[in-house]
Parts: structure tokens; sequence; C-alpha cells
């Protein structure tokens, strides 16, 4: 936890004098400003300026608000500037990121940084970063453990043990120093946890992290635990994880859609009343009977076998489940349902009795009664909002191979949920609520953002570029001599002599980012004996790791897949080239898709512009600024997708990526390269 977060019950406040904060943002920004005299080397920015400016009238006037900033634009400090201005005058704010690097540089680097900017700042203003419960240890659960044959057997369990016992331990699993595979067991649960009549409620960690954020001005959250807590306040608006605030800030925007579909569905995998139970076979001195145990074991995998035996990877429910075949899987589940609720029941019963196994077992029981509603819920509730499908994949290796199911309720459109919980709210309290993004508009627009998260009319709108020069920093190259993608063998031994012979010219310094796994496998088999360069293949090292070693190589070429894409800052010769497969349409036989492209169609729209395309725009430029990161960049992006000349929708793409030079035949390529980007004599040039 950083230093400013609260440990004690926050005073009361004093106004602070309107001199010691300026009136005017340009005071802030200025080349004469508290900025400028902060960061050594430091150069006022206008779309900055113009970006804060924006969303603090937002904050006062408690109005949505929508940005996208480019590249370069520092985005991160055109919010929080006002933040900070906020939090003086009493107001609290919620930053969400999507990823954990924005939240620790936030917390560690950008938060103290701004409140250095202004008097008293620093003693008054307070911040911290909320986690989800899971990632904190459970003291209660770490002495239920002792109950469970197989843990107290495992010798990282004893290690595990040695932390929680050190003074210093926060019970952060971001601070164990070593990777403990059952952490499950022991984290804090939401259905174990008993809350204030819990015995180690005044020293639990995970509501220290709480009562230290009801004494913090400026809360630091990611986007799963900011829309949790509005799934809870959805039925309970008492029942909230975060406190009360005045603005939110959601940075990463762009992925808003995905996490508020994945927090408003259901998901119930194959292992999940497995897990349960196996849990309750390794408890010691547990006396329940097996039979039961085994026979709801045996109705679990049989619950399933329809969807292994499908034979697909991801499909509809309906797909499979017709008419027999639906009664019979919906009468599986009542009886599925039954036996788990009689489980639930003999644990309740066993509680009374077991005065050492109580806290766990009624834990566990209530861990049974949300199994059981949510199965109930995936094959029995009616929603039109909603589909059921499914998805199987492959565990284990080689001989141990085997089956997994993850069962899906999915919202077609979350519009109409973030209308009721976020926006309708939001402006009942007079907030605001802010979305920015270096990606978050598409063709100038943010029409597909509105549509897509039912965003209000009446938002506050600010698109920037990047103080990048483009033209001269970077080329686009589109080889106009390739064929359309086609997942033939000719095809792709011409993408592969672009690749090599782009990579030629760059001496290797590159990010390849492909739109499918099946590609990338079968570009990296083609060049793994033919290129100079060291080649990282995403998946043979963790991410953060693969990044390192790319940019220790100094002349390496990774290739990636989603992961790569986006929220990777490698900065200069290191990285000169992005070579991008295929323009990253949404593989349309996904259910997700197919479902919300199906709901464009029924309503007279065309799902093609009004939904393939704004997605693969945004996609896109993730991917084109992987490149520039600083003034001092240069660099090529190679997209090998003929579809950017050939069809009518290619100019819109390139229209609104970054304004580099453009080239579709290679002497140009050549001419831009040895001008401008040949590194100076001397150097190593990777």
């Amino acid at each position: 936890m950083p230093a400013k977060a609260a440990k004690s019950a926050r005073p009361a406040r004093k106004e602070v004098p309107r001199r010691h904060i300026p009136d005017a943002l340009e005071a802030v920004f200025g080349p004469d400003g508290p900025l400028a005299a902060a960061l050594p080397g430091y150069e006022m920015r206008a779309e900055q300026l113009a970006v804060a400016e924006t969303i603090e009238r937002a904050m006062s006037l408690g109005k949505p608000c929508l940005t996208e900033a480019g590249t370069g634009v520092g985005k991160t400090l055109a919010y929080l500037v006002p933040a900070v201005r906020a939090a003086l005058m009493g107001r609290r704010t919620v930053i969400s990121t999507h990823t954990i690097n924005l939240q620790n540089q936030l917390i560690f680097k950008d938060i103290p940084l701004v409140l250095s900017l202004f008097p008293e700042a620093e003693a008054r203003v307070r911040y911290t970063l909320m986690k989800g419960r899971g990632n904190f240890l459970c003291k209660q659960e770490l002495d239920n453990a002792h109950a469970d044959l197989f843990l107290t057997s495992d010798p990282l369990f004893r290690r595990v043990e040695r932390w929680a016992a050190r003074e210093d331990c926060t019970g952060d699993l971001a601070d164990l120093p070593f990777t403990f595979p059952n952490w499950s067991e022991i984290a804090a649960n939401q259905d174990t946890c008993r809350g204030a009549e819990c015995r180690y409620y005044t020293s639990c960690y995970y509501y220290q992290m709480r009562r230290d954020a009801i004494d913090s001005d400026i809360i630091v959250v990611n986007h799963a635990l900011f829309f949790s807590d509005l799934l809870l306040r959805q039925s309970d608006p008492s029942a909230g994880i975060i406190p009360d605030y005045d603005s939110v800030v959601f940075d990463e925007a762009h992925h808003l859609e995905d996490v508020a579909t994945k927090t408003f569905g259901i998901e119930f995998g194959s292992r999940r009343l497995v897990n349960l139970i196996d849990t309750l076979k390794h408890m010691r001195s547990l006396d329940i009977d097996k039979s039961r145990l085994q026979t709801l074991e045996d109705m679990n995998a049989g619950l399933f076998v329809p969807f292994i035996q499908a034979g697909k990877n991801e499909f509809f429910f309906d797909d499979i489940l017709q008419d027999e075949a639906r009664q019979k899987t919906e009468e599986w589940t009542g009886l599925t349902c039954n036996a788990v609720a009689a489980l639930q029941n003999d644990l309740l019963g066993i509680a009374k009795d077991d005065e050492f196994l109580r806290d766990r077992l009624e834990g566990i029981a209530r861990m049974c009664g949300r199994a059981r509603e949510e199965l109930s819920q995936l094959f029995f509730q009616k929603d039109d909002n909603a589909i059921r499908w499914a998805e199987v994949t492959m565990t284990g290796r080689g001989s141990k191979k085997e089956p997994r199911v993850l069962l899906h309720l999915t919202p077609v459109s979350v519009a109409g949920l973030l209308q009721e919980t976020l926006w309708e709210r939001m402006q009942a309290r007079q907030g605001s609520v802010i979305l920015t993004s270096a990606t978050l508009a598409n063709s100038g627009t943010f029409s597909y953002q509105r549509a897509r998260l039912g965003i209000p009319e009446d938002a506050i709108k600010c698109i920037v570029g990047s103080p990048f020069d483009f033209k001269s920093q970077a080329m686009l190259y589109v080889p106009g001599h390739l064929p359309a993608p086609a997942p033939v063998p000719a095809y792709t031994d011409k993408v592969v002599a672009e690749i090599e012979r782009v990579l030629e010219l760059t001496e290797g310094r590159a990010f390849l980012l492909f739109t499918s796994r099946a590609m990338l496998n079968t570009v990296y088999d083609h060049l793994k004996d033919k290129l100079p360069y060291p080649l990282f293949k995403q998946g043979d090292l963790p991410p953060g790791k693969l990044v390192e070693a790319f940019r220790a190589s100094e002349n390496g070429c990774l290739l990636g897949v989603q992961t790569f894409w986006e929220g990777v800052d490698i900065q200069g010769e290191a990285l000169s080239c992005v070579i991008i497969d295929r323009l990253p349409f949404a593989v349309p036989d996904s259910p997700v898709t197919k479902a919300r492209t199906q709901r464009i169609i029924e309503a007279g729209g065309d799902w093609f512009r009004e939904y393939a395309v704004p997605q693969a725009q945004i996609r896109l430029k993730q991917g084109f600024g992987r490149l520039i990161r600083t003034r001092a960049d240069r660099g090529i992006v190679c997209i090998l997708d003929t579809r950017l000349i050939t069809k009518d929708y290619g100019p819109e793409f390139v229209r609104y990526l970054p304004p580099a030079s453009r080239a579709s035949k290679w002497p140009r390529v050549e001419r831009f390269w040895h001008e401008a980007l040949s590194p100076p004599a001397g150097s190593s040039g990777g």
C-alpha cells in the first residue's frame, strides 16, 4: 500500500485558500508552471492541456465525458491534475484501469508527482489502491486450511504460513515471494467471509484495504472490480465495495464493453463442483455421506457430456440441445441442482454440531447455494438480452489431456445495464464519468462507444492527435502486390517472403502481431530456421519476461497475439518495425459476435459498418501504436492486408491511423529507411 493510504479516520477538511490552487489549468501545464519545474526537459503540449480542460469541465458540471488522446499526449497527467484539484475541494475520484502495469504507474509514480505540484496536497490528499478479495490472504481460511489433509502436506503451505506470520506481511498476493498454486483455498472469499462477525475482522487485510479507501480522496481500481461493485449495487445500493465517489475516470476505456459483458454474465465451469467436492474430501474429521458426494460428482460429469460430445470449441446451447436432448439436459440440471441443495443442507446440519469446522462448512454451504443459483439461471432463466453458449478446451499434457467445459450466460448488450447501474446513478448524484484512451474513437467519432455502452447524448467530447511528427518518424507500408488474405499455403508463402524482406531491411528489431494463434505458429515455423535474428514467440515465456528478453536482444523479433497489441512500451531502436498480418476483425463465428451482429441486423442496421469495422479500427490503432513511443523513435509499420487498398472500407481505416508516410511499393520503403532510419555511423544498429 502507498504511504498516502489513510490509516486512521479522516480529519475535518479545511478549505484550501484559492491562491494555492491555480485558477487556470494552463498555469499548471504551462512552460513556467510547476509541472515544467518538476520534469526535466518538459515541453508544454497543447493537446494535453485541451484534454485536461475538457475533463475538468466535465467534472465540474457532473457530465459524462469521452476523450481520445494520441500517443505522447500524456493523458494520465491530463486527468490526474483535475482529480487532485477536485480532491483539494473535497471531491473523491475513482480511477479505473484495465492493466496492473498502469495501476502501479499511477500509485508509485504519477499520483505522487501530481501531488507534489500543489501546496498542501501531499499532506492532505490521500490515495490508495483497491483490489478484489481474491488478492488477499484470509486469516480465517488459513486457520481452516489446517483441516485440509491435502494442503497441510504441501511444503509450500508451510512457506505461506511463515510469510503470513511476518510482522510486515500485507496479505497481498502480489507481495507473496513465490507461487502458491492453491492460493484460492486460503484467499478471501465472498461466500465464506463472515464480515464483522469474524474474529479477525479488525486485522483483516481485505477490510483494512476498504477502510483505507474510505479515508482516501483518490482510489485506483481495475475495471473488473469497478463493475463488480456496480453489480452488487444493482440489487442493494448499500452493498458496494468502493466508497461513494463524485467522479470516475476510466483509463484504457476501450475495454469497458468486454469487462462489463463478463461481469454481468455468468460462467460455470465443469470443474466448479468437482473442486468443491475435492475440498470436502480433503477435510480431516469431516463426517459426511461419501456416497452423496460421489452421486453429485457423477451428476456433474453427466451434465457436461452433451457439450463435450458436440465436437466443437464454441457453440450456442441451441446448436446441440434440441427437443429430446434439451428436455433430458434440463431434467439432469434440475436433479443436479437438487443434489447441490441436499449437500448444502447436509453441510449446514453438520456445522451446527461441529464447532471446529463450523465457519468453513457454512462458507462452503454458501458456495453450494451460489453454484445452484447460477446453474439454474444458466438453463432456466428467461432473458431476451442474454445468450447461452459453451466453450470446450483441452487441458493437461500428453495422455493426461482432458476436456474442460465453460458454460456462459452472456448479455448481448450491456448498454441498458450500464444506463441503469452507471449513467443514471451518476446523473442522480450529479457525478461525472470520464472515458479516456488512445484508441476510443472510430472514424473520428465516438458513435460506436456511445451505442455499445449506452453513453448519454450530452457527453462532452474531445479528440486530440499525437504531438509526434509521424510523417517523418514513421512509414505505413501495405505491400500492394500481395493477394487478399486466404487460408491457403500459397498465400502464407508470400506473406512469409514479405516478412523476411522487411526484417532483412530493419535488421530484425520487430514486433510481429497476429490475429490468430494458428497464423502465428505457421509463420514462426517458417521463419525459425531462416532468420539470423532471435525469435521470441508468445507462450514460450510469461509476457513480461518475453518483452525483457526481446529488449535485451537488441535485434530480436517478437511474435505475439492479443497481449502484445497494446500496453507494451518499448522505446528506441530495439523496436523499429511493427508487422501486422491482417486487419483485426473479430472472429465472425464466435457466439457473442454472432448474437451481436444478428441483433444489429434485426434492428435494420449494417452489422459490418456498425460493429465489425469500428472494432477493427480501434484494434488496428492499438497495434500501430506500438511503434512510435517518443519523439526520437523511427520505424515502419507493415500491414500485410491489401484490403486496405482494394476494399471500399480500406481508406476509412488508413484515414484515422496516425498520419505516417505511406507506401505500397518496396523501393519507397527502402528509400524511407535509408534516408531517415539508418542508425548513425558507429552505432551497433542492433
